[in-house]
């Protein structure tokens, strides 16, 4: 019974990671681990519901199929399957049947970029040596970069802070601490600004409010 309970359970956390998607860095590599709870006698995987690689014990051979066949590495004792150079192509569901049994895991893919440089952008034209406050935008191209967030920290010790892509710099801030710090994080990176000074925001302001 306890055998069963922990298997049951396992069970339970590949459901639950499955329904997440699974992000993967467009150009690098992919490791699909199906986690078999028995010795592999025979192994199918399917991509997009298309047979992508197949093998079955003293019967077939190891073959590849489809048209990433050429992309791929199956480890038949563990199961687990590698797509090298991924495009985003590959994106969608990836299935596997061990032992003629179709398991519940389901690797649903998303290919993503890195996430760019951020460049901290004084946005409010009105942001003068004396003004109460400044917008600040943590800028950066992120189309294909998936899901971002984005963190602040204030000061040289401060703790990272998620908030929204712009923030709003007050002049209390201003005087408590030195510089200011962006980053943006997506599920496979993350990058900071380079520091805004807070002693400078006037000058930078008459430089066009934008620092690298």
């Amino acid at each position: 019974m306890e055998v069963q309970s922990a298997a049951m359970l396992l069970l339970l956390a590949l459901q639950a990671a499955a329904q997440e998607p699974l992000y993967f860095e467009i150009g690098g590599n992919l490791n699909l681990d199906p986690k078999p709870s028995e010795t592999i006698t025979a192994i199918t995987w399917k991509h997009k519901g298309n047979l992508a690689a197949e093998y079955i014990k003293d019967n077939v051979p190891l073959e590849y199929l489809g048209n990433i066949k050429g992309r791929l590495k199956l480890d038949v004792t563990t199961g687990i399957l590698t797509i090298s150079n991924m495009t985003k192509s590959d994106d969608r569901q990836f299935t596997v049947e061990v032992n003629n049994r179709v398991l519940p895991v389901r690797f649903n893919v998303v290919g993503v970029k890195s996430v760019p440089e951020p460049v901290l952008v004084l946005n409010n034209p009105t942001c003068y040596k004396n003004s109460d406050s400044c917008n600040l935008t943590c800028k950066g191209d992120i189309r294909d970069s998936g899901p971002v967030r984005y963190f602040w920290k204030l000061g040289e010790y401060g703790a990272w802070l998620e908030a929204e892509q712009d923030w709003t710099f007050t002049a209390m801030q201003k005087a408590l601490v030195e510089k200011i710090i962006c980053k943006i994080q997506n599920p496979i990176s993350e990058r900071e600004s380079g520091p805004l000074f807070t002693s400078g925001m006037f000058e930078l302001c008459l430089r066009g409010g934008k620092l690298r």
